[in-house]
């Protein structure tokens, strides 16, 4: 903790637009261990202009991200960032935004934390602050990492590293980092001549006693080793990185120092296991779960409930197997979600298409400059030489010529512009292709893997208990089910428009499913001829039809209905879809709504629409939707 408390007091005393005896209490507030709250008190009773409004509540978010809670350094920082702004104070603004990355990066929210580090570089590159535009560039890099997308986090970390190669004397903490940056990213990209070259590159820089801050880099050499199986070569370098820490953390231990050995002793025990000394490998994986434990971090649990499994799976212990397999995907389910995932995308998008209008804006000023520049000089030569004889005739000339290049002018601009949206759908599509990719050769087959392997566990073990049989069965049913809607969701990526036609085949299709489960279900989809072909963007559909589906699996699963009817109608502003059954109904006053009912209210409200559910016990439910009728 004592790096962030003289970053801090270096911020505030190279701060003159605020008091400096409100810069005193401020550095009591954040540096005190038992009095924190009283100094706090005490400066916002002195707080004068809005530049100290804006330290104090930069102070406050600085003490909660390392001392406090995360709750509350979300909630400080967001009102910082605000008064930050108004005053122009950067330096503080850019810590900030920093500061929020790495709450949301240890809570596992990476696509909270890449928005936000988005911002600061915009702004940044806005302000032309060269430092911090590498800094943000080298916090993306790392948190694609965390978040697996590596190439990405390979194109920010050498953005970065430019900049500290282009300088006379880089500062060597801030290419040490970037350098790491990019060898993880390698690394986990499974490209280890790359990492090794970025990770050996460090020792360029830092030599001697130096090398006792660089405690990662031993590990990272290493972990890159071990997945190349030079499993004793591996073993020596993660060991260098554990007294390292070891040594620098013999005063006090802090969080940093919990979740570097988290990553050295789930590397060990790794090790220990391919070298098959399971009694050694059992107690590192201890050790590793402590420091796991104790780090606060999703990312260590994560590999380390992974690792473990690999384990478990070796020594054929069936039930340590399920137990890891269910914490690690619960834990990496609940960081890597499809959600997640095109938020990120359409952030990066958003910000490539910022900076590819303002480049194309430039050009097109620079365009515009050099051809009224050009103009002049002819309306002038031909005022000088012809004005006595030939006026009226220039006249005409130049109003002819200025009214073509005014109609050339703006078909360029109309090509340009129609150019440049051919280009940004293209890119669009293509970016959803990739993803949808990714969603169906990853983690499709990393699903179809759980329900092979299932098989494979029920198979190979005949005479499991029924409990356990019933629940891998359980388990497998619930993957399935976990595919065919991850297969929705690809289908709704890979078009950019859904129609009616396609939402009533697609929930015939599941009443079929059900039909399995639950017979002599009857179903009605009622549509007019003339809506059959009615489209919605891929987002309305998409939410439209999860709305109706949750409705149909509500009514087949808690009301025990026989007949369900959905009912498309039209109206001059509006289109109407009714959902009813002949269930056994409830009272909406004497009955708290589930997340099924309140997702179903939110899916439609986010896209503009109106819901209602309409209840009364023994009567059924109706559930009517309305969308706004757009021609």
């Amino acid at each position: 903790m004592q790096k962030h408390t003289l970053l801090l007091v270096f911020l505030l005393l190279v701060t003159n637009s605020w008091s400096q005896d409100l810069k005193k209490i401020l550095i009591k507030a954040y540096t005190s261990s038992d009095s924190s709250d009283y100094y706090f008190q005490v400066a916002k009773k002195i707080i004068k202009t809005p530049a100290d409004e804006g330290e104090f509540y930069f102070c406050k978010n600085a003490r909660h991200v390392d001392y406090g809670s995360s709750d509350s350094a979300v909630y400080y920082g967001k009102i910082a960032i605000d008064k930050l702004k108004k005053v122009n104070n950067f330096n503080s603004l850019f810590t900030v935004y920093n500061n929020l990355s790495k709450v949301y990066n240890k809570r596992g929210k990476y696509d909270e934390a890449i928005k936000i580090v988005f911002e600061g570089l915009r702004l940044a590159e806005h302000e032309k602050k060269e430092n911090w535009i590498a800094f943000f560039n080298n916090t993306l890099s790392l948190n694609y990492h965390d978040f697996e997308n590596y190439q990405l986090g390979v194109l920010h970390g050498k953005k970065a590293l430019k900049y500290h190669l282009g300088k006379k004397n880089p500062d060597i903490a801030s290419l040490y980092s970037t350098l790491n940056a990019i060898a993880i990213n390698y690394d986990d990209w499974n490209k280890p001549n790359e990492a090794l070259h970025y990770h050996k590159m460090v020792f360029n820089y830092i030599k001697g006693k130096d090398t006792l801050t660089i405690s990662s880099t031993y590990n990272n050499i290493g972990n890159t080793l071990l997945k190349q199986k030079k499993y004793v070569e591996a073993e020596k370098w993660i060991n260098r990185a554990v007294k390292i820490v070891e040594y620098n953390a013999r005063e006090s231990k802090d969080e940093s120092y919990y979740y570097e050995q988290a990553t050295h002793y789930t590397n060990l025990a790794t090790i220990a296991s391919e070298l098959n000394e399971i009694e050694r490998a059992e107690k590192l994986f201890k050790q590793a779960e402590f420091f796991s434990r104790k780090s606060n971090n999703a990312e260590k649990l994560r590999d380390y409930y992974f690792q473990k499994l690999q384990f478990s799976k070796k020594r054929n212990n069936l039930s340590e197997t399920i137990k890891d397999q269910d914490n690690y995907i619960k834990l990496r389910d609940s960081v890597y979600k499809i959600e997640s995932a095109q938020a990120i995308a359409e952030v990066e998008a958003k910000y490539e298409n910022e900076k590819k209008a303002k480049a194309l804006l430039l050009a097109k000023n620079k365009l515009i400059e050099e051809e009224i520049a050009h103009g002049q000089k002819t309306i002038l030569l031909y005022g000088i030489s012809l004005f006595a004889l030939f006026s009226i005739i220039i006249g005409f000339l130049i109003y002819r010529q200025q009214k073509l290049k005014n109609t050339q002018q703006k078909q360029e601009f109309e090509l340009k512009n129609a150019i440049a949206e051919i280009e940004l759908q293209n890119k669009l599509h293509e970016q959803r292709l990739a993803i949808s990719r990714d969603l169906h050769d990853n983690i499709g087959a990393q699903l179809t893997f759980i329900i092979s392997s299932i098989d494979n566990l029920k198979f190979g073990f005949p005479n499991l208990e029924q409990r356990i049989s019933s629940r891998l069965s359980v388990i497998s049913n619930f993957t399935q089910m976990t595919i065919v809607e991850l297969r929705d969701t690809i289908w709704a990526m890979n078009v950019n428009q859904i129609s009616f036609s396609n939402l009533s085949s697609r929930i015939y299709n599941f009443i079929e499913k059900a039909k399995s489960v639950k017979e002599n279900i009857q179903f009605s989809f009622i549509i007019p001829e003339h809506l059959i072909q009615k489209k919605f963007s891929s987002l309305v559909g998409i939410n439209l039809y999860r709305t109706i589906q949750e409705g149909i699996n509500n009514a087949i699963k808690y009301a025990n209905a026989d007949e369900i009817a959905v009912e498309v109608k039209e109206f001059k502003d509006f289109i109407s879809i009714e959902i009813k059954d002949n269930g056994i109904g409830f009272n909406l006053d004497q009955v708290e709504l589930g997340n099924g009912l309140i997702n179903m209210q939110k899916r439609i409200e986010e896209i503009g629409g109106n819901y209602s559910l309409h209840s009364t016990l023994g009567n059924g439910t109706t559930i009517q939707i309305h969308l706004k009728n757009e021609e």
